[in-house]
């Protein structure tokens, strides 16, 4: 019988069993890394790089753990500071998303889309019903190397530059894990509205997968499943919140993992999330802006702290979970 056969599919029985609705799933058996304390995560000590990147604690104070059995996966309970999750939400939404990098298709808007992208024509769009469906549209946004969905290939004749303030970051927290020579080629942005899945899979298009992959998260809790090399492995289940990061790595670098549920504000397992987002006062996120790299984007640092700004990405983020996930495409020397 195949492994992907319904009696040894242990991957999607779990798939399905957080996934539904009638009844909703049981959370006893989910791993929370937010306090440490699930027997299934070892603590991980990281040491300071001797340098402060902006809206992140310094490495040393982040909550950091290995998955045991899954060798290689690693976790961080949100290391941000609510300026850091408010400056790259923001990016996420009114940046990254342009006229020609994501899944919307502009024959299919009632609406045009125009030079800036997506975001703006949503903020100009006044019928609730259409403005609703609107913010559903956006799926994903790639960055760098754009990955061919169908050919699940990526080709140096489709890329652009990758945007140098998220390099910056990644290669901060790929450093920290003591990947110095890491280097940010490609980024799918995935963006889930309430209800939506990531099916199981594993990320084998790359050239080199002994590099690490690295997901970020930001907006709704969801749960992330993660297994083994086959679909016959019973998976892990991890709630991750706003600001929680994975690193894949080693043999979990070729692990299943999905996405089979997003949590609704009606359905919240944990605290409210609108608390992540809470910001400095003005002189404490300008210091800290001043002390980070010079790729981060100081418009929209500065922009974040304004309300009539952030409110209409905030309330976006009620109903919508964003992935930055980042990987290295090209086989290079590393340390």
């Amino acid at each position: 019988m195949d492994e992907g056969s319904g009696l040894l599919d242990r991957f999607q029985k779990s798939f399905k069993y957080y996934k539904a609705n009638q009844p909703p799933p049981g959370l006893q058996d989910v791993i929370r890394i937010d306090d440490g304390s699930d027997k299934r995560l070892e603590p991980v000590n990281l040491l300071s790089n001797g340098s402060q990147f902006p809206g992140l604690l310094s490495p040393e104070c982040w909550r950091t753990y290995r998955v045991t059995g899954r060798p290689g996966l690693l976790v961080v309970a949100n290391p941000f500071t609510g300026d850091g999750q408010r400056y790259w939400t923001s990016r996420c939404v009114v940046d990254y998303p342009g006229p020609k990098n994501t899944n919307i298709i502009p024959q299919q808007l009632e609406e045009q889309l125009g030079p800036n992208g997506w975001w703006p024509l949503l903020q100009s769009c006044s019928d609730p019903t259409k403005r609703r469906k609107l913010a559903k549209v956006l799926r994903w946004a790639t960055l760098g190397f754009h990955y061919d969905w169908t050919n699940k290939t990526y080709d140096d004749s489709n890329r652009s530059p990758f945007p140098d303030d998220l390099g910056d970051l990644v290669c901060y927290l790929a450093a920290a894990f003591g990947y110095k020579q890491f280097s940010p080629e490609a980024s799918i942005v995935n963006f889930y509205p309430v209800g939506s899945t990531l099916a199981g899979h594993t990320d084998h298009s790359e050239d080199d997968l002994t590099a690490p992959l690295f997901s970020i998260s930001f907006g709704r809790p969801a749960i992330f499943l993660v297994g083994g090399p086959t679909r016959n492995e019973t998976p892990d289940a991890i709630l991750l919140q706003s600001g929680d990061i994975v690193v894949m790595s080693g043999p979990s670098r070729q692990y299943y993992h999905a996405v089979p549920r997003v949590f609704s504000v009606s359905e919240e397992p944990l605290e409210d999330q609108c608390s992540r987002w809470q910001t400095q006062s003005p002189e404490a996120a300008e210091l800290s802006a001043s002390k980070g790299m010079e790729n981060i984007c100081p418009l929209r640092w500065k922009e974040c702290q304004n309300i009539s700004f952030w409110n209409p990405i905030q309330d976006y983020l009620k109903s919508t979970r964003i992935n930055i996930n980042v990987r290295q495409v090209k086989r290079t020397a590393r340390s």
